[in-house]
């Protein structure tokens, strides 16, 4: 924990020196006259990583999870956002700043030009890795958005690059990124929060993210996107998880996960908002999947038991164990009994390592690109692979893309991706939430809405009513409203 000393402190710094703002505004991009201090290199490094565990970890993760329903809002923001799908132009502004200024593409790009200047090619790599992630995981959320002219003093309204291109755009970075870090040192490195410096790991994950993104766009390109992501799984995140609460909780050595302090200030974000507010629980969809296989330790991993309330000691109806929200943020069938909590053993503990890329998602990458390429023998084993990590028996074949799917949708708890899967695959079946209890919405929310402010200043971004209902990835695909167990 050393090696992150006061890194709120830092966050501060970098977010200051880069601006709170917009990231359309020219001057303001690279002078703070309010902030006279000049952050080294490494101090921007440091406070680029705080910031975008900040937002792997936020808002961002709350509403994914919700809206795969691994968790339900129930009051406040999560409950209207989440659960009802009401979230506006008005709620997402400041998420959508964090990709571009205070600690994002603006301070990543800084450090670029600096490491690159002075022939440190191992940071130079790292961040252009973080770039690929920052930008891959914004696309895959807004759909097009600012990247080849964004963060440009001399343009104050970038153009939205179309996602096509800005998934293309990542993988060449990626590929860039990949070659500077060979050859580079493994040495300890202390300002490198994820891997310590260690390059074969950064190389992995580089890889594990280009299959990632390749598999974003297989709805769309086929087999030459599955193809492609099993080619970069192959070489990617490659070491298993040494024990079963390694595996259920993502803390392989190579995968790639936040650090944390003990401190209100570093902690993490998910356990500074579970530790604070009561407006998430379990989801019933999640809960009912792990309660109905039995074996899974991912239940007892992920949730806290419910509990019987009231003077009787007693809950008709209510079978002893743990249990959700439906849809609608309502506790079914009755209210006697208390509804589920994220664990508060590991994963609302402050220092919790959050995974973002694991070994679990990559080898789930190759047995849907396996499957999907009709390798089934391969998708199985691949997928057994997981599922022996975590102590669990072997799936007999054939399996199913929805075993596959499912399996993933699991593993990427409170991950974002895991609402990039939902859209492409429909799976895990879900029934949608809504606005009227009982009512089910047509679909799962198919994208982020842009923040209002930057519609305001830039006038290539569309008004609420001229943006797509979905990102270009997705856009042919109708989920079915259904429910069902695995």
């Amino acid at each position: 924990m050393q090696r992150y000393t006061k890194l709120a402190g830092v966050l501060a710094l970098g977010a200051g020196l880069s601006g709170c703002g917009d990231f359309l505004t020219g001057p303001g991009l690279t002078e703070n006259p309010n902030s006279p201090i000049t952050a080294s290199t490494d101090q921007l490094f440091i406070a680029m990583q705080a910031r975008q565990f900040v937002v792997q970890e936020g808002q961002l993760a709350r509403l994914t999870a919700i809206w795969t329903q691994q968790i339900t809002g129930i009051f406040n923001q999560q409950l209207d956002w989440g659960t009802k799908y009401l979230v506006t132009e008005n709620d997402l502004g400041q998420h959508f700043n964090h990709i571009y200024v205070g600690g994002g593409l603006l301070d990543m790009r800084k450090i670029q030009t600096a490491a690159s200047a002075a022939g440190d090619k191992r940071l130079e790599g790292i961040t252009k890795v973080w770039e690929a992630f920052t930008i891959g995981s914004a696309t895959s959320l807004w759909g097009d958005i600012p990247y080849r002219e964004a963060v440009d003093p001399a343009n104050p309204a970038p153009h939205l690059d179309p996602q096509q291109q800005v998934y293309a755009d990542v993988q060449a970075l990626l590929d860039n990124a990949i070659a500077t870090l060979a050859g580079t040192p493994t040495t300890a490195m202390a300002t490198d929060l994820i891997y310590n410096g260690n390059t074969d790991r950064w190389r992995r994950a580089a890889y594990t993210l280009k299959a990632r993104y390749h598999l974003h766009t297989a709805a769309r390109l086929g087999a030459p996107a599955y193809q492609a992501a099993l080619a970069a799984a192959q070489q990617g995140i490659n070491e298993v998880p040494t024990t079963v609460a390694n595996a259920v909780h993502g803390q392989g050595a190579g995968d790639f996960r936040s650090v944390h302090g003990n401190t209100l200030d570093d902690a993490n974000i998910w356990s500074q908002f579970l530790n604070a507010r009561s407006d998430i629980v379990g989801a019933q969809r999640l809960i009912g999947v792990l309660v109905a296989r039995g074996n899974d330790p991912r239940l007892e991993g992920y949730f806290d038991p419910a509990t019987v309330v009231g003077a009787s000691g007693t809950c008709p109806g209510f079978p002893a164990g743990y249990r959700g929200a439906d849809p609608w943020g309502r506790a079914t069938p009755n209210t006697c009994a208390s509804l589920s909590l994220v664990d508060a053993t590991t994963r609302t503990a402050r220092t919790y390592r959050q995974p973002f890329i694991t070994w679990t998602e990559n080898q789930l990458i190759i047995a849907e690109a396996q499957f999907q390429l009709g390798n089934e023998p391969a998708a199985r084993t691949a997928l057994n692979a997981v599922r022996a990590s975590l102590g669990m028996p072997a799936l007999p074949g054939p399996i199913t893309l929805e075993e596959i799917m499912v399996e993933k949708w699991i593993a990427q708890f409170q991950n974002i991706d895991a609402y990039s899967d939902y859209r492409r695959t429909c799976y895990p079946r879900l029934v949608p939430g809504g606005q009227t209890i009982g009512v089910s919405a047509s679909q799962v929310p198919g994208r982020f809405p842009y923040g209002g402010t930057e519609r305001v200043q830039n006038p290539n971004i569309p008004a609420p009513s001229q943006q797509p209902a979905k990102n270009w990835t997705y856009e042919q695909i109708t989920c079915p409203s259904g429910g069902g167990a695995i």
